[in-house]
């Protein structure tokens, strides 16, 4: 009866333990955000329906312009920062971006006017441009110049939301995020210090 029992959770280890390891392999199997990064070359694009995800903050860019009756101030531009809802929720669980987490920031042109419910008003108008990063902890594409630090960086003008302009993220994008890194939260990991986490409200804990 004992050797009975025994064989019956042997037998059950072994079963787990094979489950566990096919489930690993089919996730590892899986398509690394195959609506974003081509596998083979890790290209990557404009994400469609992106502006269906939650959106994790916005950044307004003002400049100078006397021509207005605006005090001389308006609204030159609008970055609107997209990510999908599971980016959100493991951040705030985590205090980390996710492997696979997709951040879109869209460019926007602004118009500037004075209103009854305000003197210097800014509204967005048409598409210039995107940003897309793409978290990646496993260190992949590592010949592409477009991925490093942790991230898949390119971006695309308001044309061509399929082909990059970009060609070395460490000449064309590291620069503009050096300044994220020491406002970053003290307990970030050193990748996700490039995020400028600090303009996005949403990625706290409830």
């Amino acid at each position: 009866m004992k050797k009975k029992i025994a064989f019956l959770i042997v037998g059950m280890v072994l079963l787990v333990t094979a489950q566990a390891i096919t489930s690993s392999f089919a996730e590892d199997s899986k398509p690394f955000v195959p609506h974003v990064v081509d596998a083979s070359t890790g290209n990557i694009r404009v994400p469609e329906g992106y502006r269906l995800w939650p959106t994790l903050g916005t950044w307004a860019h003002a400049k100078k312009d006397t021509t207005l009756k605006t005090n001389g101030v308006a609204v030159h531009e609008y970055h609107v920062v997209y990510t999908q809802p599971e980016t959100i929720a493991h951040y705030q669980k985590t205090g980390q971006f996710p492997d696979g987490a997709v951040l879109v920031k869209e460019l926007l042109h602004a118009k500037t006017m004075a209103m009854s419910t305000g003197p210097v008003v800014g509204h967005a108008t048409t598409t210039k441009g995107w940003f897309v990063l793409v978290r990646d902890t496993q260190g992949r594409y590592k010949d592409s110049g477009l991925w490093g630090e942790g991230w898949g960086w390119s971006f695309f003008s308001a044309e061509d939301s399929v082909h990059t302009t970009s060609k070395n993220f460490k000449a064309e994008c590291i620069p503009c995020h050096m300044p994220a890194k020491p406002l970053a939260p003290a307990n970030s990991v050193e990748e996700d210090k490039w995020i400028y986490a600090l303009g996005y409200p949403v990625l706290q804990k409830k």
